[in-house]
């Protein structure tokens, strides 16, 4: 997943434009069982704060090289498929962050069903001349009843990828997590000193928990536009049985023993 995460934001940037953060205790996986070679820059967390912490940290790298940027936040634990219209919405996303230059591009899946245990967008007025909305609201996680009245409504899988100004994240999470952003500040002049492994370390020590979904996104409707990525299958992989659907949904056979993603499978075939 990591990989392929690293194939989509180069084809997205160039090699030389991608940020990659993992925490201390995931950077071994970057080694064995193969090495890894993560393209541009990769930079280490000290402790976990949430996944709040873990987009400002590399954000704050971009800011220190060029605070006029438009990034994509891109989650390494998600399955997308097919990649070339994936990459189609992506550009269309940058577009739309070109021209609105205060405003997070949400690009949200298409959902097949009432998914209890991803964020739901409920989509508002259409944009002129554009197949992105307004967003009217956002749930984080609803009940099961709730997200089956958000799936009749026709509302959509919030994905967590992001395109936007790096200035207009920086300028949200300081209005709603002063706290977190005021560390962050104080790090970015060390980005790229002798001293910023040290630097991180110390803005990591008193950092708050901020989970980047529920304490920044959900709060920010005013802030944001939601782009439907039709024609793309999206899963968020953090389950094993959401691998299987995955493998059906697509026409494919698993590679993995099937205890490793449950009974239902049968025994290992070709991927």
């Amino acid at each position: 997943m990591l990989e392929h995460t690293f194939d989509r934001a180069v084809s997205a940037a160039g090699s030389h434009r991608v940020v990659t953060v993992v925490n201390d205790d995931h950077h071994q996986f970057l080694q064995s069982p193969r090495r890894l070679e993560a393209p541009g820059r990769l930079i280490v967390q000290p402790r976990r704060c949430d996944t709040g912490p873990g987009v400002f940290l590399p954000l704050t790298v971009v800011m220190a090289r060029d605070p006029e940027a438009v990034v994509a936040i891109m989650p390494s634990d998600h399955f997308i498929h097919p990649k070339e219209r994936f990459q189609s919405v992506l550009d269309e996303a940058f577009r739309l962050a070109e021209l609105l230059p205060g405003q997070l591009v949400l690009m949200a899946a298409e959902p097949d069903a009432a998914e209890p245990d991803y964020g739901w967008i409920a989509p508002g007025t259409r944009l002129s001349g554009s197949r992105a909305s307004l967003v009217s609201r956002f749930k984080e996680k609803p009940g099961p009843e709730e997200a089956e009245a958000m799936h009749r409504r026709g509302c959509l899988w919030n994905t967590m990828i992001v395109v936007a100004r790096a200035a207009a994240l920086w300028q949200l999470a300081r209005s709603l997590r002063p706290v977190m952003m005021a560390r962050f500040e104080a790090l970015r002049p060390w980005i790229g000193m002798a001293e910023e492994a040290e630097a991180v370390d110390l803005a990591y020590r008193a950092m708050p928990t901020v989970n980047f979904s529920r304490d920044i996104l959900e709060q920010a409707a005013d802030w944001a536009v939601v782009l439907p990525m039709r024609g793309v299958h999206w899963s968020d992989w953090g389950r094993p049985e959401r691998v299987e659907h995955t493998l059906r949904a697509i026409g494919a056979r698993s590679a993995l023993p099937a205890a490793a993603l449950g009974p239902a499978l049968p025994e290992a075939a070709l991927a």
